[in-house]
């Protein structure tokens, strides 16, 4: 069989990897394809269904990978979803649609990485998408469809009313510096009432381009590297298997990895670029030494508090104990395009700065454990820029140290069956570390590609509350919920027990946090965007150090993660380095 060549190959077409192949195919002279080793879903209802979305972890789509044991977490295991199917983890996870903040952008910008400034980064994020507003106004002409609406029988507005009397009123995502409620977006077409991501909407509106090549089912098991003179390193192309057989395809301009956090430093190290003494004790020849890929893993926490609300409040517990009427009325709404089916149901949200009465404890913590474990999986020079940021985001009472998601339903956080509902009506509020200073790794551990779903030949260690810091940001707002949300008007009047205290002290909140938090899907950094000396994999362009055409475009470029769910950003950085590669080529 002949080789088949491109200009620009391509590796992964979830979220990013589809945005590049929509945007670079405009140009009608450039001949581009994507290598997917999922399939296309799009057609499939509990794919397009948006409260079907808890049912797609474990499916075919999803990678389904694991973490290392979590010494932070008690030793616990955590499996994960990362979507493998045409359209990536944007056709798989939640819709949640939050814009980063501009004091984040600001970071990444001022270690060096010129272009990344929040105006510009601001701008991809909106050309991503149209949002449509509750007032049925719209606002940009993006491919992703958002969805702005209430659900969940007016438990949004109770959940804004009360951060309002707490002092936090509600405010606009997109305004890059949130401190009260929101009311996030989802990416759900206000329409047809189905999933919209990058698949069913960049791609569909390329796919019948003639320079576009779409090839499913073909994971990439190595980047084929060159020596066109000493010292001189290009990418000539991507070996991958399909249907059982290894083939290989040239690129003629450019390979782009948009394999994700974890599969693109996998990639890398595999093809020959990573730490030495890793690649050389798997007997993989060095072709670029560079320690850092596969490092600074980073990934937002979670946990939370559910609480038990009055009886004759209406929740969505029936539906989720699959209560028959409850599902025979959802089933019946989603034919007209309504109820809770029609939506991802957790769209009330706040960003919230800690009381400023514990800001001094949380300072006095960094600077105690500032030269212990914290330098490891990056630099000294990278972990003092990390901490400043951190402490900026402390000391602003206009920044957030904590995300909370409200639904009106029982969350099992402290159960060891995640299927678990238990009778009666409840409240539930999610509580994310907005920006966690621990850090971790994802590594090979052999020299053997492996094709098939789930973690073969790779270790996954986020080393999660490694960092003291993080452990005691999330305790404290935990006991915030426990202390104030809860007891605030009109929530407090709607709970059975609202005077009780779920929290005596610090100690028995960390005790809380340790054994019910989970990693989110949200994890980032693995081929950072920074310079070399502080730890970077890739420059300001995108480009590997050592390998001009060789360039990374997905979440783990992000050098510090945001401090909410990853689809916004990860359509931002695939908008900005569309048009970067379109300057270049």
């Amino acid at each position: 069989m002949a080789t088949a060549s491109y200009d620009v190959v391509i590796v992964g077409g979830g979220t990013a990897g589809l945005v590049l192949a929509a945007r670079l195919s405009e140009d009608p002279n450039l001949v581009v394809a994507v290598l997917e080793a999922g399939e296309d879903e799009m057609s499939k209802p509990q794919f397009l269904t948006p409260a079907m979305w808890p049912l797609l972890a474990n499916s075919s789509a999803d990678w389904a990978f694991r973490t290392a044991p979590q010494e932070g977490l008690g030793g616990k295991e955590l499996t994960f979803s990362q979507g493998r199917a045409l359209g990536g983890s944007s056709a798989l996870n939640s819709y949640l649609f939050t814009p980063t903040s501009k004091l984040n952008v600001d970071a990444w910008s001022q270690l060096g990485n010129k272009g990344w400034d929040w105006p510009t980064f601001e701008k991809s994020v909106r050309k991503s998408c149209t949002l449509h507003k509750l007032d049925s106004t719209t606002v940009g002409d993006g491919p992703v469809q958002l969805n702005v609406s209430d659900s969940g029988s007016g438990w949004t507005k109770v959940w804004t009313d009360t951060l309002d009397t707490l002092g936090f009123p509600l405010e606009d995502p997109f305004s890059g510096r949130v401190s009260g409620s929101l009311i996030i977006p989802q990416s759900v077409d206000p329409v047809k009432k189905q999933r919209s991501c990058s698949a069913n909407t960049y791609l569909t509106a390329a796919s019948t381009r003639a320079n576009l090549t779409v090839l499913t089912g073909a994971t990439a098991t190595k980047i084929l590297l060159e020596s066109t003179s000493p010292g001189s390193i290009v990418a000539g192309g991507v070996q991958y298997v399909r249907n059982g057989m290894t083939e290989t395809v040239k690129a003629h301009k450019e390979v782009v990895l948009a394999a994700g956090t974890i599969n693109s430093p996998r990639l890398l190290e595999l093809s020959g670029i990573g730490g030495s003494d890793l690649l050389r004790s798997l007997g993989i020849d060095v072709v670029i030494d560079n320690p850092y890929v596969g490092e600074n893993l980073q990934n937002h926490v979670v946990t939370g508090v559910t609480f038990e609300i009055r009886d004759d409040e209406e929740t969505l517990d029936p539906l989720l104990r699959k209560d028959p009427a409850a599902t025979a009325a959802a089933i019946e709404a989603y034919r007209r395009g309504a109820g809770p089916l029609a939506s991802s149901n957790i769209v009330a949200s706040a960003q919230l700065p800690l009381p400023s009465k514990d800001i001094d404890e949380l300072l006095s913590v960094m600077e105690n454990t500032k030269h212990a474990q914290v330098t490891q999986n990056c630099t000294r020079a990278f972990a003092s820029v990390h901490e400043s940021f951190i402490r900026a985001v402390l000391t602003d009472p206009k920044e957030a140290s904590g995300v909370y998601l409200a639904a009106p339903a029982y969350s099992p956080f402290d159960s060891d069956n995640p299927a678990y509902r238990p009778p009666g009506n409840h409240f539930s509020i999610v509580l994310s570390l907005a920006h966690p200073l621990s850090r971790g790794s994802v590594h090979i551990t052999s020299s053997e590609p492996d094709s098939a779903r789930g973690n073969g030949g790779l270790v996954i260690n986020p080393r999660y509350l490694s960092h003291p810091l993080d452990l005691e940001v999330l305790a404290l707002h935990i006991r915030f919920i426990d202390e104030s949300i809860c007891h605030a008007e009109p929530l407090a009047s709607r709970l059975k027990d609202p005077q009780k205290k779920l929290f005596t002290d610090m100690r028995a909140a960390r005790d809380y946090v340790k054994r019910t938090s989970k990693g989110q899907t949200h994890y980032m950094g693995t081929c950072s965007m920074m310079s070399r000396e502080l730890g970077g994999v890739v420059d300001e362009k995108l480009r590997v150090y050592g390998c001009p055409n060789l360039r990374v475009c997905d979440a783990s470029i992000v050098l510090i993660i945001p401090r909410t769910n990853a689809q916004a950003t990860v359509y931002g950085v695939a908008e900005m380095a569309a048009s970067l590669i379109k300057e270049s080529l």
